[in-house]
């Protein structure tokens, strides 16, 4: 094999965690890498993140662990309560002996900025990565040897392969599946952050990861940066005609939670209403790569947040691609295959067990009543049982 310095770049497209942490991987290889973000700046949006017992492994992988711990909050545990009652549906904990044996690190709750920030840092100490901003990749065309990437504002950016984190909205996974576009799931998503010395009461006291669910809706809140801070999501069925700015948007969030309990509203009115997320997903598909070209993370496999492990899905995609390149450097569109066939039916199990979980945690009338009736049923253990093909990781990270 040739220099490795002397090859030309691993184009990565998309500045999001999996794209940086899959440049920061490779980039630890000795590899050339260009990153291209579309933005005039590489920075995520500033809201939450729950990283899973299943992804630290990775960033140990790659050298950040000890500052992610440093700059996460730890929950104690994970709380469901019925909104409509305020009566707990389970408490999964977090911490204590039974966890940590089980587990192969903390479950964690961390500012995206914060580990964004970490990533990014970790890229910039290495020369041979170099993050282009305001690039925005349309396509792509292939030889045997090398792949031409075209962006939106007519260059052409030629390197040795291409890897796609482009998120949910991937052009590139339009290349491969020009049928395919995300799945709305008729939600959407309003996010707050708010110190925690000015929260509502109810919000101050709960130190886990709380969530309260009914028909058409949902609230969740964690504490962030030493529990200085709390990360609120509230999610919501809304009618695609309705825009955020009419007071009819405003009097259908009211109308769907005028019968929850006190702190379900008292979450709401901390809200930032202004601005909205659609919540989609993708159908799971086998096909990722083309030649030299590979789809990862949310472009590969985007999922609802019912478990929580959009991002960490991405980052074990960053690491374990980089393992299979590093074993093949000369061969990588039979690396690609390899890591499209390792990862594809944990993925896709994430994509649809989420989906499942999502219709669960909305059902009303008998069926949340039998929800609540099964889920209460159950043990820590039991939860710990049904979780720990995910929590457990993957064996090539352990």
């Amino acid at each position: 094999m040739s220099s490795l310095k002397d090859e030309l770049p691993v184009i990565v497209a998309g500045g999001g965690l999996g794209g940086v942490a899959t440049a920061l991987a490779l980039g630890q290889q000795g590899r050339q890498v260009r990153l291209l973000e579309q933005s005039a700046e590489i920075a995520p949006i500033g809201y939450g993140v729950q990283i899973g017992p299943n992804v630290l492994p990775a960033l140990k992988r790659l050298g950040v662990d000890r500052d992610v711990l440093q700059a996460a909050y730890l929950p104690p545990e994970l709380l469901l309560l019925d909104a409509y009652d305020g009566e707990p549906i389970f408490r999964i904990p977090l911490q204590g002996p039974a966890f940590e044996r089980r587990y192969p690190a903390p479950y964690i709750a961390i500012h995206r900025v914060d580990l964004h920030e970490i990533l990014l840092r970790a890229a910039r100490q290495l020369p041979n990565i170099d993050l282009n901003q305001s690039i925005t990749v349309e396509g792509f065309s292939q030889d045997s040897d090398v792949v031409q990437v075209q962006a939106a504002d007519g260059r052409t950016v030629t390197g040795s392969v291409l890897i796609a984190a482009d998120g949910l909205r991937s052009r590139l996974r339009g290349k491969l599946h020009p049928n395919d576009i995300w799945r709305s799931t008729g939600y959407v998503a309003h996010r707050s952050i708010v110190p925690a010395d000015q929260a509502p009461q109810n919000m101050r006291a709960r130190p886990g990861v709380t969530m309260l669910t009914g028909a058409g809706f949902h609230v969740i809140y964690y504490p962030l940066r030493g529990a200085s801070e709390i990360n609120i999501v509230g999610v919501f069925e809304v009618p695609d005609d309705l825009e955020p700015s009419s007071p009819a948007y405003h009097a259908h969030i009211s109308g769907l939670i005028s019968k929850a309990v006190p702190e379900v509203h008292e979450v709401v009115s901390v809200l930032n209403m202004t601005r909205r997320w659609s919540i989609a997903d993708r159908e799971p598909v086998r096909r990722w790569h083309d030649g030299r070209m590979t789809l990862l993370g949310d472009s590969a496999h985007a999922t609802l947040q019912s478990l929580a492990q959009g991002a960490g899905m991405a980052l074990e995609d960053a690491v374990i691609l980089s393992g299979f390149m590093a074993r093949r450097p000369d061969d990588p569109v039979q690396a690609f295959a390899q890591f499209e066939r390792r990862r594809f039916l944990r993925t896709a199990r994430v994509v649809l067990e989420s989906r499942a979980l999502w219709s669960t945690y909305h059902a009303e009338g008998i069926e949340a009543e039998v929800r609540n009736a099964q889920w209460r049923e159950r043990s820590p253990e039991d939860f710990y049982c049904c979780l720990d093909w995910l929590w457990k990781g993957e064996e090539e990270l352990k």
